[in-house]
């Protein structure tokens, strides 16, 4: 008898759970469609002073954030349907929609997505793991020289997620390996921590730094280029991931497993780390050369006048050069996370709208008026509440880049009206807000590697790390707020122009 597929069940035919899940998922949308509704009549009715322009953009803003937070619904998708909810209420232009995609912060992550896959299919990532592997004699060694490799690839690859999708495989051959389920654990919590925490290093390292630079520079803030972010984040992603590699080791291993030699655990076969690629050495060399010059052009931009963007497209077209290149342009082209990138242009126009009607200021005189008793106590204070805010920020809102766009706008602002300096603040919460490691869904990285055919982590294991890693991270963040940035010119306070 032929396969018969039920296209669909009517609600008598499904079983007691499904129905019950059914009928939850509908009333939580009712609930949602509610609330939605009860926000937007408070503020269309409620903010009389503010004109029509500026309470249809906090509207669409609210409830943007509210689907971010609360719903399960792709954060694209909602940043897209704000998109169109600012054009049709007329708060921006139809075409704005489309020309944010041509913000100079998209060209610079998509150029770097390009690099990022030709260095990819030339193997540097794996030929690093394989250089310092080869130099690690016991697991205490493999896993903090992991946490070097990462912090190293922080510098060219644009994305915690992109790193994560390069070092999965590399973790599979060690796991295989090593076959050693309470190591293998404690690697898998190294892999996705140091990628996570090692990106405070660069301003490509997340999409949420490129997006506090450009919002900082164009609210009137010092602008924070490559090689000045590199100054300030790379001391801290230094001491953020090593810290977190350490204790790691010590919460999940016993001293005398920390000091094992891994030629007593490891498998006889032949590791797969790293394994030469068919790809000429040549080619591999010529593309490791191009990133290197990236990244001096990017330190030294003040010297020849190229922005960022510029120097990131011409590397793109050079290591995608046929003849020269790893890779193609169309092949690049697909390895590009084109989520991401609509994603940071959607937020930049919704952000920018709240600014250009005003309602940004008004949210800064509401948002922060409740908080201005403990954030006004001097500068020292109001750094340390911000960074408590980034800090627990990540588990409300899953996504990296979100976090930015809800959480820089009104710092800047509150800055600016505080006297203080806003792209002190600003660096702090986007460093604050990169610590997500909490819960599996805090982060693509975590999701990811928690779910490998491997001995990995569970939410417990997570937990009891972030018990540990939270409370240090604060400090960090103080000592680096309170001494170690203004010591480098980050100053809390507004300078006199």
């Amino acid at each position: 008898m032929a396969k018969t597929t039920v296209l669909y069940a009517p609600a008598a035919t499904l079983s007691g759970t499904d129905w019950r899940l059914a009928l939850t998922q509908r009333r939580r949308g009712i609930s949602g469609l509610l609330a939605a509704a009860i926000f937007a009549g408070s503020i269309w009715y409620g903010l009389p002073e503010l004109d029509a322009a500026a309470r249809s953009a906090l509207v669409v803003f609210g409830i943007t954030l509210g689907a971010w937070i609360f719903s399960r619904l792709e954060e694209t998708l909602v940043a897209l349907a704000a998109l169109l909810a600012l054009a049709l209420l007329g708060v921006t232009e139809p075409s704005a929609m489309f020309a944010s995609l041509g913000n100079s912060l998209i060209g610079l992550m998509l150029a770097a997505f390009i690099i990022a896959a030709a260095a990819n299919a030339a193997g540097l990532s794996e030929w690093l793991v394989k250089t310092l592997v080869r130099r690690a004699h016991t697991v205490a060694q493999l896993c903090y020289l992991l946490t070097a490799a990462n912090l190293l690839t922080a510098l060219f690859v644009p994305a915690t997620s992109a790193r994560a999708a390069l070092m999965a495989p590399v973790f599979l051959a060690l796991s295989e390996r090593i076959d050693q389920p309470r190591v293998n654990k404690v690697l898998a919590l190294v892999f996705p921590s140091a990628i996570l925490l090692s990106a405070a290093a660069s301003l490509t390292g997340a999409g949420a730094h490129l997006l506090t630079a450009d919002l900082v520079a164009q609210l009137g803030g010092e602008r924070l280029d490559f090689l000045r972010w590199l100054m300030l984040g790379l001391p801290f992603a230094l001491a953020s991931s090593f810290g977190a590699t350490w204790v790691i080791l010590r919460l999940f291993l016993t001293p005398a497993e920390r000091r094992r030699p891994l030629h007593t655990i490891a498998r006889s076969a032949p590791a797969t780390v790293g394994a030469e690629t068919e790809m000429p050495a040549a080619r591999r060399y010529y593309v490791l050369a191009v990133i290197l010059l990236m990244l001096i052009l990017w330190s030294t931009s003040g010297l020849h006048g190229l922005n960022n963007t510029l120097v990131a497209v011409l590397g793109a077209i050079a290591v995608t050069w046929p003849g020269l290149g790893t890779i193609s342009l169309k092949q690049a082209f697909k390895s590009v996370e084109w989520n991401l990138l609509v994603f940071l242009a959607a937020t930049l126009e919704l952000g920018e709208s709240l600014v250009r009607t005003g309602a940004a200021e008004w949210m800064i005189a509401g948002l922060f008026a409740g908080l201005e008793p403990w954030l006004s106590g001097g500068p020292m204070w109001l750094a340390a509440g911000l960074a408590v805010i980034g800090l627990l920020s990540h588990i409300v809102i899953t996504s990296r880049s979100a976090r930015a766009a809800i959480l820089i706008p009104p710092v800047i602002l509150f800055a600016l009206s505080m006297g203080a300096n806003p792209a002190a603040l600003a660096f702090i919460v986007a460093i604050a807000s990169g610590y997500c490691l909490t819960f599996t869904v805090s982060a693509k990285p975590l999701a990811l590697f928690s779910q490998l055919p491997a001995a990995t982590y569970g939410p417990a294991d997570l937990l009891r790390l972030s018990k540990v890693l939270l409370p240090m991270h604060l400090l960090l963040l103080l000592l680096f707020s309170w001494l170690v940035w203004p010591a480098m010119g980050l100053e809390l306070t507004a300078t006199a122009p």
